[in-house]
């Protein structure tokens, strides 16, 4: 008898423990909570910057800039460089050509083609190293897309392409320096682009081919330099 009441208390003494124990329903939820809490700060999504203000492009360029900081409107000076190399131009050719035949009016195609051979030749020569830039300047050239951008949307804009297209010729190789090849059309410019255009000093011309400009001294045939993809 003695034997069975020491085991009944035995097995009651491990009953209670048993019941003051909280039982465990997952094993591994301990395990999980440092990490969680070590994880506890919430992260902000990384901000997604906003796309930079762009300044308007002549503000970007050296005349422009220069411009600005003397209080000066930088449209109006690039315009005023533009000049200033036109200047520039006429000023070199007016000596070049100064013992060169003068082209005078008449009507033998033989008369005319020698006049503007021996300007050509002169001028070339006093030009030998001119460059692609010297006068449609980066800061020009953008300048001049914006004069005729507005000019070439919607109908009006279809019609002067549609007048570039037609009268532009195959065989004019853009180079600085180079002779107008002789024969060649000389493609007119819609009035509505031209008067968007500055005003040149003759015998220069604008001249659009395709999508771009040319400069051309009319009278020696002479491109004295161009602008690529004026046209949009």
């Amino acid at each position: 008898m003695k034997l069975i009441r020491i085991l009944i208390v035995a097995l009651f003494t491990v009953s209670c423990s048993r019941a003051s124990t909280p039982e465990r329903t997952d094993h591994k939820s301990d395990e999980a909570a440092p990490a969680a809490a070590t994880s506890g700060e919430t992260r902000q999504p990384a901000a997604t910057p906003e796309p930079a203000t762009q300044p308007d492009q002549a503000a970007l360029t050296p005349v422009a800039e220069k411009a600005k900081a003397t209080g000066v409107n930088p449209d109006a000076a690039v315009l005023a460089d533009f000049k200033s190399r036109i200047d520039a131009y006429m000023k070199l050719r007016k000596e070049a050509v100064k013992d060169a035949p003068r082209l005078k009016e008449t009507k033998d195609p033989a008369k005319i083609s020698a006049a503007q051979d021996a300007m050509s030749i002169e001028i070339r020569a006093a030009r030998a190293n001119a460059t692609h830039g010297d006068i449609f300047t980066p800061e020009i050239t953008a300048k001049f897309r914006r004069l005729l951008a507005p000019e070439l949307k919607g109908d009006d804009g279809r019609d002067a392409k549609a007048i570039i297209k037609d009268d532009a010729p195959t065989n004019v190789t853009f180079k600085v320096n180079a002779k107008y090849p002789e024969g060649a059309p000389v493609p007119t410019v819609p009035a509505s682009l031209l008067v968007n255009l500055p005003t040149l000093p003759e015998p220069l011309q604008f001249r659009i081919i395709e999508k771009h400009l040319i400069l051309l001294d009319e009278d020696a045939d002479v491109i004295v330099d161009y602008a690529l993809n004026i046209i949009k």
